[in-house]
């Protein structure tokens, strides 16, 4: 399913950022997963809320990258898997990390430029 694919790449901004490909800690595949619980919410599902296993694998991304290369690997992963699916509500993708409260530094944008985005997600 398109959207399935789009969540995770809204996830992955979200979390960090930049240019290249994951580093050996950081896997695409290990992304998409936690990243699909969201999916609903990021694709636009009317009334959709973000609940608990989205918001906990946003933590876990968090905790999988924990140096600045590793959060642009993961920002790479999303942006790599949402560039085929262009139905993420960025709306919602901005306001995903508030919704699970948590905060980050930087604004979620389809043209958002990963090498930009390395600071941790702060609760």
């Amino acid at each position: 399913m398109a959207s399935q694919a789009v969540a995770p790449l809204l996830l992955i901004l979200m979390l960090a950022a930049a240019a290249g490909g994951a580093s050996a800690a950081v896997q695409c595949g290990q992304v998409m997963q936690l990243m699909a619980p969201c999916m609903p919410y990021l694709a636009g599902a009317p009334g959709m809320t973000p609940y608990g296993i989205c918001c906990d694998s946003l933590g876990v991304l968090n905790r999988m990258a924990p140096a600045p290369a590793d959060r642009v690997a993961v920002c790479n992963c999303v942006k790599d898997a949402a560039a085929g699916f262009p139905a993420v509500d960025f709306s919602r993708a901005s306001a995903l990390p508030a919704a699970c409260g948590l905060s980050i530094s930087f604004t979620i944008a389809p043209n958002m430029d990963c090498n930009q985005v390395t600071e941790e997600l702060r609760i």
